[in-house]
């Protein structure tokens, strides 16, 4: 029984090892059906394209592809430059960077051109030798300038007075926030320049003046010339003379350029006396009443001899003195 028993275990085993076998068998046989997504599904450019935003063009260096990763699915690119006649191109070094193949294509959508990578040479910028200048001499010096001020919308003829001025400098007037008025200089010594500016449309106000060099070297004088309103210009006054002790009831004054809106101020000096004549009026531009002026020794300590007459334009503080007035001995016994 025993021995029947041991045969019985041996076949049943023997028949589940070959069940088994054949069960291996058809499983090699079978075919299995499994998915592989590519990576290079998609790509848009290959290695020497140039790629853009626009198609526009006009850019005078872009990114050209020079390679494609798909294990990493990223772009090498680096600059291309174009050549001096207008066709691509060449690089200015040998870098470049690895960007993101989805970032390339959305940020450089567009194919300009395609050339062959490996024909792309190196070409480095020249680079400009600093010049030296060797200055000969000393630099220019502005030390004073004649007239001052000039009249907005005329022209002034100046003076300006220094020292290295050389053959062919260029003065000019500046002033922050205006344009700059450039003179036509008429003559030039080392020591002296006249030159001619040019007022008309110019703002009002101070201005710088600058002497250039032709080499380049400057002075600046600041806020030494003042364009601004017309001076008065005093042409006659009547009566032009008096004696002590008399009162001139009224004095008119002729000339140009009188302030009939913001005012005038009238005075006879002599020295380091003043009169003023009072009641000052600016009939017009051309023409002023004043007085009455009493010229008392003991009231105003007046005088006898030969006033300058200022007139003062309130408004702009701009003066004149070049008319005369004369005040003689009183045949009068008065004071």
């Amino acid at each position: 029984m025993v021995k029947h028993g041991y045969g019985l275990l041996f076949g049943l085993l023997l028949i589940i090892t070959i069940l088994i076998a054949g069960c291996s068998s058809d499983s090699a046989d079978t075919p299995v059906s499994t998915t592989v997504t590519s990576t290079l599904a998609g790509v848009k450019f290959v290695a020497g394209d140039i790629v853009a935003k626009t198609d526009l063009g006009g850019e005078s260096q872009l990114y050209v592809i020079t390679n494609y990763d798909a294990s990493t699915d990223k772009y090498t690119r680096a600059w291309i430059y174009k050549n001096t006649d207008g066709s691509w191109g060449h690089f200015i070094d040998s870098r470049s960077e690895q960007a993101s193949r989805i970032l390339v294509e959305k940020a450089y959508p567009v194919k300009v051109a395609h050339v062959t990578v490996s024909s792309i040479p190196v070409v480095t910028p020249t680079v400009a030798p600093v010049t030296t200048i060797t200055y000969i001499g000393s630099s220019p010096v502005v030390q004073s300038i004649s007239p001052t001020s000039g009249v907005k919308d005329g022209s002034v003829t100046m003076t300006i007075t220094g020292k290295n001025f050389l053959t062919g400098a260029t003065p000019t007037l500046i002033s922050p926030g205006s344009a700059m008025v450039t003179g036509s200089a008429t003559s030039v010594t080392s020591t002296s320049l006249t030159t001619t500016f040019n007022l008309y449309g110019k703002d009002s106000g101070k201005y710088n003046v600058r002497v250039v060099n032709p080499d380049g070297r400057s002075d600046t004088l600041q806020n030494a010339f003042t364009i601004g309103a017309a001076s008065p210009v005093l042409s006659s006054i009547y009566p032009n003379t008096a004696e002590l002790n008399e009162t001139v009831d009224s004095f008119t004054l002729s000339g140009q350029n009188f302030a009939s809106e913001s005012g005038v101020k009238v005075t006879f000096i002599l020295g380091s006396v003043e009169i003023d004549c009072s009641s000052a009026n600016a009939l017009s531009s051309a023409k002023i009443t004043c007085g009455p002026v009493k010229f008392s020794k003991s009231l105003n300590n007046a005088q006898t001899g030969v006033w300058d007459i200022k007139v003062l334009n309130i408004g702009d503080q701009s003066v004149t003195a070049s008319q005369k007035f004369t005040l003689t001995n009183s045949t009068t016994i008065v004071d």
